[in-house]
């Protein structure tokens, strides 16, 4: 009797690890959602499309992969949108550096402990532009002299509360001695917009959502928020930042995904192959053409952009009380 009892259990073990390992193999088992955090139209947005299109394609996750988006809230709207489905790797949230900032927020009823990091794809560079038209500011010494004069005369539209931009506005603020006023927007595709349409001053946006309006003459750029200028014909001779005298430690932008708390490492897995291969295919070559603040920067040792992550929580959480954001 023993006996019996012992390879049935044998058996029953043999069986459930059979079957968790076929659901791991099988996956995807339908469609995906991605859960761009930014409105159409932005930079990131431009980045949640490439890689949503891509990473369907067979040989990588091989189903259709939807994107939704849901910048509500400071991008409490995607986070509460994803922790409500299951954790298997068919809804899929697209996170970056600004969701330090955003779990910080007050009104945040999830935290970053109830995700997992998947993967970091890569970096965003931003730049500071104005009309060229503008009567007063044509150099970035233009834009210090005015706030100088008149502090908090100027505004400048980036990105949601608490994100990074909002975070970087402040040190620009902080470092250069002036109060230039923040004016959030869902995304940098509504701030270019509203500088060419002649409806904001100064604005702050990717690099390649400013090209256009670059070559049509509508939009020049003062400052690059880099250490190092871009090598781009339209780009090559803008200063950056530290050239016109800041000295704060510039943060940077990123590109990534995560998942609900209890996805599977395999499932993981997946979706970091995926966007591994992406990285590696001549259509993503194609695409950091278009966007030249793209700086490709893929990791998935799960571990350490998860530890990096949780100190980046904390910092920001500080540089946040001492700022009056929270």
């Amino acid at each position: 009797m023993k006996n019996i009892i012992s390879k049935f259990f044998f058996l029953s073990i043999l069986v459930s690890l059979f079957s968790f390992g076929s659901v791991a193999n099988s996956y995807p088992t339908k469609p995906i959602e991605l859960i761009c955090s930014t409105k159409a139209g932005s930079g990131a947005a431009a980045w949640c499309e490439m890689m949503a299109n891509e990473m369907s394609q067979k040989g990588r996750l091989g189903v259709p992969i939807t994107v939704l988006y849901k910048p509500g809230g400071a991008n409490h709207e995607g986070v509460v949108y994803t922790d409500s489905k299951k954790a298997d790797g068919h809804t899929i949230l697209h996170i970056n550096g600004s969701h330090s900032g955003y779990f910080n927020l007050p009104h945040f009823t999830k935290t970053f402990d109830d995700f997992s990091m998947v993967a970091k794809v890569e970096r965003h560079l931003y730049a500071i532009a104005v009309r060229c038209d503008d009567p007063e500011i044509k150099t970035w010494a233009d834009l210090i002299k005015i706030e100088k004069a008149s502090p908090g005369k100027l505004s400048m539209g980036s990105n949601k509360p608490g994100s990074l931009h909002h975070r970087q506005h402040i040190l620009i603020n902080n470092d250069q001695g002036i109060k230039m006023r923040f004016v959030p927007y869902k995304g940098t595709g509504g701030v270019v917009k509203d500088i060419a349409g002649g409806h904001l001053r100064v604005g702050f946006a990717q690099p390649g959502k400013w090209n256009k309006h670059i070559t049509s003459g509508v939009a020049c750029p003062l400052a690059l928020l880099n250490e190092t200028r871009l090598d781009h014909p339209l780009w090559k001779d803008v200063p950056t930042i530290g050239e016109l005298g800041a000295k704060y430690t510039i943060p940077h932008q990123f590109q990534g995904f995560m998942v609900k708390k209890g996805t599977s490492d395999e499932v993981m897995d997946a979706i970091a192959k995926a966007a591994k291969a992406v990285i590696d295919s001549e259509a993503y070559q194609k695409y950091i053409k278009k966007q030249p603040h793209v700086i490709p920067m893929f990791e998935d040792d799960r571990s350490a952009i998860t530890s990096n992550f949780k100190q980046s929580l904390k910092d920001a959480k500080v540089f946040m009380k001492d700022n009056g954001i929270i």
